[in-house]
């Protein structure tokens, strides 16, 4: 009977303890202190401009046609915070979405770099990035109710064009896949390998920074699964910049040319070497001389 007594308290004695330590466990780390290390005040030079690196307006708000224009500022090569107090950046507005708006901050993205983005609205909110070409298309689905665009506003009319000419109609995020809609909080990364020139191709042409436009939304937009307005709200943005191994261009070419080319140089090795070794060996042969066999021997 003791026995069974000393065990059962063993037994919860054990459970207790494991409880306690699951309680005492620290909560995980918060993924917006991860993904950006990025400090709440800017640490750039105090001469420097922001105004140069970033462009913050309401779509349509300066060139709403542009059409993927060159844009005037300069290659975002350092983290970002739109948390400032101090320097060049004290007189920087903060980042708002006013109700039923939305807001875009144009910036060139360089190759070479890792970007990541981690956003925090205030309520929810959508986020996409988006190149010139589809900004302005956002910017004609901003304005369509006025202008009466209603292919672009009704979305069952969207639907009925097919899949295959349906970007001609509407606006996509940045690589089909930088859409991020009804959050409160997201972090994305991006890196881009040149400014997707036709010509920045195996080493030709520029391969300079693209221009990139991250949109924060806070309207009812043509998508299906966007958030509805919810007020206006102020976003905290932050940048974490980072330098990242690239290969050159044309590493992609050569990898992709040698299996081709092995298949035909190593048959044409491998017969050189056989025939090569055939007539060394004989030229180094010796005469032999054979008896003579007799009759009757």
């Amino acid at each position: 009977m003791r026995i069974k007594t000393a065990g059962g308290f063993g037994v919860n004695l054990l459970l207790a303890g494991v409880l306690c330590s699951i309680i005492l466990i620290p909560p995980p780390a918060s993924s917006q202190s991860v993904a950006c290390d990025v400090a709440p005040s800017s640490d750039w030079d105090a001469t420097e401009d922001p105004r140069e690196y970033l462009s913050v307006e309401v779509p349509g708000s300066i060139e709403a046609f542009g059409f993927g224009g060159d844009s005037e500022l300069k290659p975002l090569d350092k983290d970002i915070s739109t948390e400032w107090s101090d320097g060049a950046w004290d007189s920087f507005p903060g980042i708002h979405v006013e109700n039923e708006s939305a807001t875009t901050i144009e910036l060139v993205l360089e190759p070479g770099y890792r970007y990541t983005f981690c956003i925090e609205f205030s309520t929810k909110g959508d986020v996409y990035l988006l190149t010139g070409s589809n900004l302005d298309m956002y910017t004609v689905d901003f304005y369509c109710d006025e202008e009466g665009w209603d292919l672009i506003c009704d979305a069952e009319g969207l639907n009925s064009v097919p899949v295959e000419y349906r970007d001609l109609f509407t606006w996509v995020p940045f690589r089909d896949a930088h859409a991020y809609e009804s959050v409160s909080y997201q972090e994305f990364s991006v890196a881009i390998d040149s400014s997707g020139s036709a010509w920045s191709f195996a080493g030709f042409g520029d391969s300079g920074g693209q221009v990139l436009h991250l949109v924060l939304d806070g309207w009812d937009n043509s998508r299906e699964g966007d958030h509805p307005a919810s007020g206006n709200m102020s976003v905290e943005v932050l940048i974490d910049v980072e330098e990242r191994f690239t290969l050159p261009k044309t590493a992609a070419y050569f990898l992709i040319g040698a299996l081709p080319l092995s298949c035909i140089i190593i048959p044409l090795i491998i017969h050189w070497k056989y025939h090569s070794s055939a007539l060394g060996a004989k030229d180094e042969e010796e005469l032999v001389e054979v008896p003579l066999l007799r009759d009757g021997a």
